[in-house]
């Protein structure tokens, strides 16, 4: 199974804008930022078979404009058709219409949504919300926001196959994650009931003053509530 850590790029640049002009970074790389992308690929990659290289995904972020702080957009990634990078793209034998290839993409909150689409063999990206001090939860995948690719689901409808771009050893043994996540490798093994309860938006008012919660303030109201990014093939190249 095809698998990206972000972790690896520490010398690859990926430059974040904002709204926000003074929140904006420069010196940002893959290391930083790039779970997004990574997860991207992966859902991409492993899905249709074919490849989308990294670079090529953080080339097509930054000339869509999804390169948003503190990371990427992925409602714009996967989904915005105008700007230079189509015609860009198209000239690798992309489709930039959607993040590559023959895929749809739909957003939604709703985990019984992701839970159908994986039952139909298709992949999605989720958002881990992190910490939640305010409910005394440690984040499963993250302490921060983060992106993770969900590429399986078992017969059962609940056991989940999971490739986490921030993968670093006994990430999954500290307190609050011990016994919620299986790791073979670089694969992950939890559950739906997991990943939900990770994934649950939390309100903006809970987050500690600062940067990251000057930019949830000035996002549209609703932009952070969906959770999950689902990818799917076109109709015309459906099983």
């Amino acid at each position: 199974m095809r698998y990206y850590n972000q972790t690896n790029y520490p010398h690859v640049p990926y430059p974040t804008l904002t709204d926000l002009p003074e929140l904006g970074r420069s010196d940002t790389t893959v290391r930083d930022a790039g779970c997004g992308l990574c997860a991207s690929c992966m859902v991409v990659e492993n899905m249709t078979g074919r490849e989308f290289p990294l670079i090529d995904c953080l080339e097509l972020s930054i000339n869509v404009n999804a390169n948003h702080s503190p990371g990427t957009d992925l409602t714009v990634l996967g989904g915005n058709p105008e700007f230079e990078a189509k015609r860009e793209m198209a000239k690798r034998g992309y489709d930039s219409e959607t993040i590559a290839f023959a895929t749809s993409f739909v957003t939604t909150d709703d985990p019984e949504l992701l839970r159908a689409h994986l039952k139909k063999g298709y992949m999605a990206v989720a958002c881990s919300a992190g910490d939640r001090p305010e409910e005394d939860y440690i984040g499963v995948f993250s302490h921060g926001g983060h992106f993770i690719a969900v590429v399986g689901i078992e017969e059962d409808g609940e056991h989940i196959t999971v490739l986490d771009p921030s993968l670093m050893p006994d990430k999954y043994q500290e307190d609050g994650r011990r016994d919620k996540v299986i790791v073979n490798g670089n694969v992950l093994h939890t559950t739906m009931k997991v990943l939900a309860e990770d994934c649950r938006y939390r309100e903006i008012k809970y987050y500690a003053d600062g940067d990251f919660k000057k930019w949830l303030e000035q996002e549209e109201p609703d932009a952070n509530k969906d959770r999950y990014f689902l990818f799917s093939p076109k109709p015309s190249e459906s099983k």
